[in-house]
């Protein structure tokens, strides 16, 4: 009882605590109403994690050296404690993001017209785009702190909203729930910090039927090096031959690459985000995606996303685009 009032305090000092500003060193983002400070984030792990021999004393000891980190993935780490243990919270996995008007020279309409050629099309150059992502803990500490294990839905749809003759359709609409192992390294080596390695199954669909029907599964590795100012991501996957031979008959790969490099930057209160993916051997059907984003609001970021190449969807697996998109973030990378 005694251990449960002041773990009831003690979450009300955190959420009262949101406001301080962490001013980490060497020019990262400060986390304004973000991340609690270190001590009080500390008390809400020892109580929630602690031995329940732990007195009032022992725990505020123990936590009275935390200090706020300065590597940004660091950072959000710290903040996911605290949504991981809240049932009426989703914890963010990528970018949640909406993009009001995104707009392409031309839509890619073959795939429809040959599943449907007696219906003529009427689809916009400008659509809307969102993405809706979140993952959820499935086992925590493994093998001593170092280890969980994680779930993640990742949900992104291209919506015709400026198409009133189609009645406003959905164009596209690709689900990509996974599961992966992470490692959490925390290796220090010349300027960088290893945060932690991933190794997992990921599965992207687009729900679709018929020549429509677009899906391919693959086995990850993910690695993520961080530093003050921004981290660095790579990844790299290898494709399981599916029994449906439709969809063994789209070369994955060749479109959507061998690997993936991510780049998250972050200068004042702005965040620029890059992604490259291509082969190991370089063919010209890679991508690329400039990613910007800048404070509207305490919870709100303006969003600029630039998309050049191949594989932008599923359906566009094939298909050369060019598309340039603003709109709003409501969950950053970092």
């Amino acid at each position: 009882m005694k251990k449960a009032l002041i773990l009831g305090l003690s979450l009300v000092s955190i959420a009262s605590h949101a406001q301080t500003t962490v001013t980490p060193e060497n020019g990262a983002q400060n986390l304004t109403e973000v991340v609690p400070d270190a001590y009080n984030v500390c008390i809400h792990n020892m109580l929630l994690n602690g031995a329940d021999t732990l007195t009032v004393g022992e725990i505020r000891q123990q936590c009275s050296e935390a200090k706020a980190p300065e590597q940004p993935l660091t950072k959000r780490r710290l903040s996911e404690v605290l949504t991981e243990k809240n049932p009426f919270v989703i914890t963010p996995h990528r970018l949640n993001y909406a993009l009001f008007g995104y707009y392409m020279p031309s839509v890619n309409q073959t795939p429809f017209q040959e599943q449907d050629p007696d219906t003529p099309l009427h689809f916009e150059n400008t659509e809307m785009q969102f993405q809706l992502s979140f993952k959820f803990p499935l086992a925590k500490n493994v093998i001593y702190d170092t280890f969980d294990i994680y779930a993640a839905y990742t949900n992104r749809s291209f919506w015709q909203f400026f198409d009133d003759k189609d009645s406003i359709p959905f164009r596209e609409t690709n689900h990509e729930p996974e599961i992966w192992a992470e490692f959490h390294a925390n290796l220090d080596f010349f300027d960088f910090n290893l945060h932690k390695v991933l190794i997992g199954l990921n599965h992207q669909s687009n729900g679709q039927s018929g020549t429509l029907s677009r899906g391919w599964n693959r086995l990850f590795v993910q690695g993520l090096l961080q530093r003050p100012e921004g981290y660095l991501s790579f990844k790299t996957w290898q494709r399981f031959e599916e029994q449906d031979e439709f969809d063994n008959s789209f070369d994955y790969a060749k479109y959507l690459g061998d690997y993936e490099i991510e780049l998250g930057y972050q200068f004042k209160k702005h965040t620029l985000g890059v992604t490259l993916r291509n082969r190991y051997l370089l063919n010209q059907y890679g991508s690329a995606q400039l990613d910007y984003t800048y404070p509207l609001t305490k919870k709100i970021k303006g969003y600029v996303q630039w998309f050049h190449g191949y594989g932008d969807s599923l359906i566009d697996l094939d298909y050369h685009s060019n598309k340039i998109g603003i709109g709003i973030v409501l969950a950053d990378r970092i």
